[in-house]
């Protein structure tokens, strides 16, 4: 039996921990289990997830046998395991419900709170469990606790790590209803089919943009609300909307995705202010970040060499290969929006989606047309040296951006852009020559303009 099992019907992908013997404990099969999941996910035909435990369990946390036996670093465990499957839930763009069927406790309750929608079993209890052994709530656990409850109600329950049940877990805002064991999966579902029969890139959002709001200034949430919004016109789901209210009927939404026009995009929530002093030295703090892209990068360009061999042969980028090439192109296009001064906060060395303000997006693994694969270096020659004339680019609005940023704490906003484009034209070329897709290069921008 797997330790996570998966389902789809009807545009609903179910997650269901499965490890019912230990109440759902995670162990590292199952962290890998739920990456998977979340990666299939990202599939445009799902457009809502249930994340479920099987038996009488949601999740209790860290598999403290597998702890005990050895599971190396504490910190490595959850940057590896933990960090990215919390990470993953927020930046899916889609509805992810948790359906709470029993004991959540620990960074099985991190997991849960890390969902969009709760909805428990009268039989479900919230524990967090951690101040029991003497440590402190982890996999973003102090992060959500605080957002759901605020500052004081959080400190509280933290500190004393009481259990709730699923009642007064609702009274206080954890979950948004309580139903019987036996009737939970299926109103689970209900909201799931109720979320998937919405305009699903409107969903994400309002996502987004809650998320964001945690640290966001009114005047900076305002411009990302209009961000959000022109390009929300642009989706069949808002024709759709317009339509089905002139015409006074029921909208049927499609969910589709925007019109890409690359399968490689950047999107660029950066808010254009800089701190003077990491502004002035941003050269020498980002060379950790250099070095580690050079390195990467020479180790990248061996996979790909392998990957030329195995996607020839088989027509497709294995999804493992896809995955980690995905993730350097990642916290290179971080590393280099860092350097180059389009973004101020000081980028992590995990190259995972929804982490830096200048992100970037790949699109899943694909068929790809052989011939193009065997020619792949000298169809790349155009891009690569277009690619080198926009580095250029990149650099001279750098050094303009520098200037600027220390005479007024902020970028200009064409700079930025500018700035931006280039960066993203360098990932679409790297994504090309990787075998991460068969896709050109485009010099339009990654989404259609409004």
């Amino acid at each position: 039996m797997p330790e996570v099992d998966v389902t789809r019907e009807s545009g609903i992908m179910t997650i269901t921990l499965n490890r019912p013997d230990v109440l759902n404990a995670l162990n590292r099969a199952v962290h890998q289990g739920i990456f998977e999941a979340l990666q299939d996910a990202r599939d445009p035909s799902v457009r809502a997830v249930v994340l479920t435990g099987a038996g009488r369990g949601f999740c209790v946390g860290q598999d403290l046998q597998e702890f005990s036996s050895g599971a190396g670093s504490v910190a490595d465990n959850l940057r590896e395991n933990y960090h990215r499957n919390v990470l993953a839930i927020r930046a899916l763009e889609k509805p992810v419900i948790a359906a709470v069927n029993g004991p959540a406790a620990g960074a099985g309750l991190s997991l849960a709170l890390a969902c969009d929608v709760r909805i428990a079993a009268d039989t479900a209890s919230f524990v967090p469990a951690f101040i029991k052994i003497g440590l402190v709530p982890d996999s973003g656990g102090t992060w959500l606790v605080r957002r759901l409850l605020g500052t004081a109600r959080a400190f509280e329950w933290l500190t004393t790590g009481r259990k709730l049940d699923a009642e007064e877990a609702c009274a206080w805002g954890l979950v948004s209803e309580v139903v019987a064991a036996g009737e939970l999966s299926q109103r689970a579902h209900e909201v799931a089919r109720l979320f998937a029969a919405m305009p699903t890139r409107a969903v994400w959002q309002t996502k987004r943009l809650l998320d964001a709001a945690e640290t966001s200034t009114f005047a900076d949430q305002l411009e990302r609300e209009a961000t959000a919004q022109a390009e929300l016109t642009q989706t069949h789901d808002f024709a759709e909307g317009v339509a089905a209210f002139l015409a006074k009927r029921e909208a049927e939404f499609t969910g589709a995705d925007l019109t890409r026009t690359h399968v490689v995009t950047v999107r660029n929530d950066d808010d254009r202010r800089r701190w003077r002093l990491t502004a002035f030295l941003r050269l020498p703090l980002a060379l950790p970040h250099i070095y580690l892209t050079e390195y990467w990068g020479a180790v990248a360009g061996l996979v790909a060499i392998a990957n030329w061999f195995i996607v020839l042969a088989r027509g497709r980028t294995p999804d493992r290969v896809h995955e980690w090439l995905e993730r350097y192109l990642r916290y290179s296009t971080h590393a280099g929006a860092y350097t180059f001064l389009l973004a101020d906060p000081y980028p992590r060395f995990r190259g995972l989606e929804g982490t830096y303000p200048v992100d970037l997006h790949v699109g899943p693994p694909a068929e790809q047309s052989r011939w193009k694969v065997a020619l792949r270096l000298p169809l790349a020659v155009p891009a690569v040296l277009c690619a080198y004339v926009f580095g250029i680019v990149l650099a001279v609005v750098a050094i303009l951006s520098w200037f600027v940023a220390l005479a007024v704490g902020r970028v200009p906003d064409g700079f930025q852009k500018l700035g931006v484009y280039c960066l993203r034209y360098h990932a679409q070329t790297a994504a090309y020559l990787l075998l991460l897709t068969d896709r050109y290069p485009s010099l339009a921008s990654g989404y259609p303009e409004p």
